[in-house]
């Protein structure tokens, strides 16, 4: 049974506050979500006891895997945080608020630097988590015996 890019941006989105992709056109919120969850697949990939990368049906928008129940909420939940990390990425590098930052002397608390210090922040502790969630589903399904001891 494959399974939907759907349930993964249903599941991120979920979990932001991004109005902009209300008035986006179908096919460009689809490209760009769809981009935050084929980089969170890789990321995560390495670890997942499920190829997600070579189940990719991007025509489809579905991985062609049989999923168990228990595993998918797990897996769907840590991709989706993945998804907010790399939905946080682009505004810690906005030209704008780097320029302001780097250019303004006073730093008051509603400044631009401020901003910055808040969106770096909040994607260190997305990506914190996201690391966690991860480093939680490999001692929980990881097997030892492929280690090389």
């Amino acid at each position: 049974m494959a399974v939907s890019y759907d349930l993964f941006v249903g599941s991120f989105l979920a979990k932001i506050s991004e109005f902009d992709f209300a008035v986006l056109p179908d096919k460009d919120r689809e490209v760009t979500v769809d981009g935050y969850l084929k980089r969170a697949v890789v990321e995560f990939n390495r670890i997942c006891k499920y190829n997600l990368v070579a189940a990719a049906d991007d025509n489809e928008r579905s991985f062609d895997l049989d999923i168990a129940d228990g595993d998918l909420d797990e897996i769907v939940n840590i991709i989706s945080e993945g998804m907010v990390v790399q939905w946080l990425k682009p505004f810690i590098y906005r030209q704008e608020l780097l320029e302001n930052v780097l250019n303004t002397r006073d730093f008051t608390l509603y400044s631009p630097a401020e901003l910055l210090m808040r969106v770096g922040n909040a994607y260190k502790n997305a990506q914190s988590d996201y690391t966690q969630m991860m480093r939680d589903y490999s001692y929980s399904h990881g097997d030892l015996t492929d280690l090389h001891l």
